[in-house]
């Protein structure tokens, strides 16, 4: 029962650069034919990388179009960025214009509700066709686990005394259902994910976990104005190892591209047009001293072409990255990518590039 009837292989030996076609086999079924892309060599400089990254699937909230059309883009690669599935039992989670179907059974938080709630998603067609498209490379957020959860503290206080053995169940069926290698087996209740992906010499992934080591949001969490533990230089999203897995990542890294896998909003994204500034506690805004850190390092490091990917915020955004945002003169030191949610928050809605006031007062911000 350790494993849920999950299976994992990987197949040595292969080819560079090569396609390759796969099904299993067992108890009389077969699979669907999935295809995989193996990475060019390390020295290669490969001509081009098709590569999609996506986040943010609640299953009440719509359709898998997405993944659908994502398939029929034929990726090289594809980056799931957190919040493959969610926690909530039905309709405590509804979306602005109503949930299309329910989630089966209570909330998620012992290791048989997360199995249960991660075989539901994956009876999903569309889900399905991306699976078997091209290799994934996946990372979690919070609702994998519990809403805004951090390190070892859960969303609701309340929570709290059972939250280490939920984790620990999240985790293990995470690690049961998603395309992750035998470094990535739950032990004494932690997973490893943060890890690298080269593709040759065009593009190094570094794919971060900002959920199991960070400190606590400040404070209450939410959005909050001039709030001093979002600036305290103590505090870490990332914890203290895995920014210097990071750092060290950059100072050896000869890419031409550096992209960094993540989860929430990195650039400066202030809500307040006044002198004061209103951010949000969950995003990097809420670990300020932890961006300045990492950015300074790749600077130093003379990344030559660093992009940040993101998902979480349910919309599209792009960001200029800088050392100083309160600094208008402030040159740009990179570029953050902010992906829709494959359903999350229903539809959606066009906006014009220019209506979303935040861009008025964040001019490193887009739309």
């Amino acid at each position: 029962d350790r494993g849920a009837h999950s299976v994992h292989v990987e197949v040595r030996h292969l080819k560079p650069a090569r396609e390759y076609w796969y099904r299993f086999r067992a108890g009389g079924f077969v699979s669907r034919i999935g295809r995989a892309v193996t990475a060019p060599r390390p020295d290669a400089m490969p001509r081009e990388l098709a590569m999609s990254f996506v986040s943010c699937a609640q299953y009440e909230h719509g359709f898998f179009t997405a993944y659908r059309r994502l398939a029929e883009d034929h990726p090289d690669l594809v980056l799931h960025l957190g919040d493959y599935q969610y926690e909530y039992r039905a309709d405590d989670y509804v979306a602005p214009g109503g949930n299309v179907r329910d989630h089966e059974g209570p909330e998620t938080v012992d290791l048989a509700s997360y199995r249960q709630r991660h075989a539901q998603y994956k009876t999903d067609a569309d889900l399905q066709l991306a699976h078997a498209a091209a290799p994934w490379v996946v990372v979690f957020d919070d609702h994998e686990v519990d809403n805004n959860w951090a390190g070892d503290v859960p969303e609701d206080a309340a929570d709290a005394p059972g939250f280490l053995a939920r984790r620990a169940a999240a985790f293990q069926a995470y690690y049961e259902n998603m395309p992750l290698r035998r470094t990535s087996v739950p032990r004494a209740g932690h997973i490893q994910i943060f890890r690298r992906v080269q593709w040759g010499r065009l593009a190094t992934f570094h794919m971060l976990d900002t959920r199991q080591f960070r400190d606590d949001q400040g404070c209450g969490d939410g959005y909050q104005t001039d709030c001093p533990a979002a600036v305290d230089p103590r505090r870490s999203i990332t914890g203290g190892r895995q920014e210097r897995w990071l750092v060290d990542g950059f100072n050896r890294s000869r890419a031409r591209w550096d992209l960094l896998g993540q989860q929430v909003f990195f650039a400066q994204r202030d809500s307040d047009k006044g002198p004061l500034k209103t951010v949000s506690m969950d995003a990097w805004d809420g670990y300020q001293a932890s961006r300045d850190r990492i950015t300074r390092a790749w600077v130093e490091a003379e990344v030559r072409n660093p992009v940040v990917l993101t998902g979480d915020v349910h919309a599209h955004w792009a960001s200029e990255l800088k050392l100083d945002y309160d600094d208008p003169t402030s040159r740009s030191v990179g570029t953050e990518l902010v992906c829709s949610s494959v359903t999350s928050g229903g539809s959606g809605a066009d906006t014009a590039l220019t209506a979303h006031p935040w861009l008025a007062w964040n001019p490193h911000l887009k739309m």
